[in-house]
C-alpha cells in the first residue's frame, strides 16, 4: 500500500517516465549514430533494452511493461529495416530479441501486478484482523466493567440492607442519649466544666445521626423522580451550592462546559445534583487550600457529562478498586458513603462514574449520563 501523499506519487511518476524515457532515447540514438559498428555490437546493446522495459513493468504494471516494449519496437524498426546487409541469422536474432523484451515487459507487469495485490490482500487482512483483535479486546473490557458493576450493585445491596438495620438499631439509644445530655446540661448549667462536655457530647450525637441518617438514605434509596433537564442547568445549581466550600479553601474552579450545556437528559434533578456536590466536595478535599479544580463537559459516543480534576496527591493502586465499596475510606472523618450514594445514583440512571490518576497529579473523575 502506497502511503506517500499524493503530489509526492505524482513527481515521482514524472520522474520515473522522464528517466525511462531518456533511457531509451540515449540507446536508441547510440544504435542510429554508430551504424558502422558491427552486428554484435548492436546484438550486445540490444540487450541493455532489457533494463527499462524490466523497470518501466515493475513500477507500472503491465501496461508499463506493453507500451515500453512496443516503444522501443517502433523505435528500434527503422534501424533494422536499412541493415540490409545484415546475415539472416542475425536478423532473425535481432526480432527474436525484440519479442523476448515484449514478452519479458508483459511478463514482469504481470507478476508485478501480481505481487500488488498479494500485498494488498494481506495489508487488509492484516487491517481486518487488527480490527477484529481491537473489537475483541474493547468488548472485553466492557463485559468487565459490567461484571464489576454487577459485583459492586451486589456489595451494595447486601451492605444496604445490613446498614438500614444497623441504623435503625443505633438511632433509638442515640435519641435517648441525645435528650438525656441535654437535661444533664440543664441541670448543671452554672457548672462550666459539665457544661463544656455536655457540649462536646451533643455535638457528636449530632455527628452520629448524621451517619446514621447517610446510612440509611444509602441503605433506601428514593426511586429517581426523572424530568427533562439541560445538564448546563444541573451544572449552574451544583456550582451554586459549592461556592461556599470553594471560598472557603480559597480554591478557583475553572469551567469549560459550553459544549454539553444545551443537551438535555432525563435524570433526578436533586439526586444529580447530590451527584456534582459529592464529586466536588471529593476533589476539594484532595485539594486541600489553594489551587484550581477544573469543571469540564464531556461528550462520549451516545452519552454526555463532566469531568472534574484536582491536583491533589491521586489515589494510591491499592485503594482504587475499592473506592466505590460502601464504607471504604482513606479520610480520616470520612464516612466512605459519597463515591458509593454516586455510583448507586448513577446506576439507577444508566450512568457510568470513571476514576483515574492524571499523569501530572491528582485525580479525574468523569460522569456520564445516556443521551435522550
Amino acid at each position: 500500500m502506497n502511503y506517500e501523499p499524493s503530489d509526492q506519487n505524482r513527481a515521482r511518476t514524472i520522474f520515473d517516465l522522464i528517466a525511462i524515457g531518456l533511457v531509451v532515447t540515449i540507446m536508441t540514438a547510440i544504435h542510429y549514430t554508430n551504424y558502422h559498428y558491427e552486428m554484435n555490437y548492436h546484438i550486445l546493446l540490444q540487450f541493455a533494452y532489457y533494463l527499462p522495459v524490466i523497470y518501466a513493468a515493475m513500477r507500472f504494471g503491465p501496461a508499463g511493461g506493453i507500451l515500453s516494449g512496443l516503444l522501443i519496437t517502433l523505435l528500434i524498426l527503422p534501424f533494422m529495416m536499412s541493415m540490409h546487409d545484415m546475415d539472416p541469422s542475425a536478423m532473425v536474432t535481432q526480432w527474436v530479441e525484440i519479442g523476448l523484451i515484449n514478452v519479458i515487459g508483459w511478463l514482469t507487469g504481470f507478476l508485478s501486478q501480481q505481487e500488488r495485490r498479494a500485498k494488498q490482500k494481506y495489508q487488509l487482512a492484516l487491517s481486518v484482523q487488527q480490527e477484529l483483535v481491537e473489537k475483541l479486546k474493547q468488548e472485553g473490557m466492557e463485559r468487565e466493567r459490567l461484571e464489576e458493576e454487577i459485583r459492586q450493585t451486589e456489595r451494595l445491596t447486601a451492605l444496604g440492607h445490613m446498614s438500614a438495620g444497623l441504623a435503625h438499631e443505633i438511632r433509638n439509644p442515640l435519641g435517648i442519649m441525645k435528650v438525656s445530655i441535654q437535661l444533664l446540661a440543664q441541670e448543671k448549667v452554672n457548672d462550666s466544666v459539665v457544661a463544656e462536655y455536655c457540649r462536646v457530647l451533643l455535638e457528636e450525637c449530632e455527628r452520629l445521626n448524621r451517619l446514621v441518617s447517610e446510612f440509611l438514605n444509602f441503605a433506601r434509596p428514593n426511586e429517581p423522580a426523572r424530568r427533562r433537564i439541560t445538564l448546563g442547568e444541573i451544572l449552574d445549581e451544583g456550582v451554586t451550592l459549592i461556592q461556599p466550600a470553594l471560598m472557603q479553601h480559597h480554591i478557583e474552579l475553572k469551567q469549560a462546559r459550553n459544549q454539553v450545556d444545551k443537551e438535555e437528559v432525563e435524570v433526578d434533578p436533586d439526586q444529580m445534583k447530590q451527584v456534582i456536590l459529592n464529586i466536588l466536595l471529593n476533589a476539594i478535599d484532595a485539594q486541600g487550600e489553594g489551587g484550581v479544580i477544573q469543571l469540564e463537559g464531556v461528550r462520549k459516543d451516545s452519552f454526555v457529562g463532566f469531568a472534574v480534576s484536582d491536583k491533589g496527591p491521586g489515589i494510591g493502586p491499592d485503594s482504587m478498586p475499592y473506592i466505590y465499596d460502601p464504607f471504604f475510606t482513606t479520610k480520616e472523618k470520612g464516612t466512605g458513603l459519597g463515591l458509593s450514594v454516586v455510583h448507586r445514583i448513577l446506576d439507577q440512571h444508566a450512568g457510568r462514574i470513571a476514576t483515574t490518576n492524571r499523569k501530572g497529579g491528582g485525580v479525574q473523575v468523569e460522569i456520564l449520563l445516556p443521551l435522550i
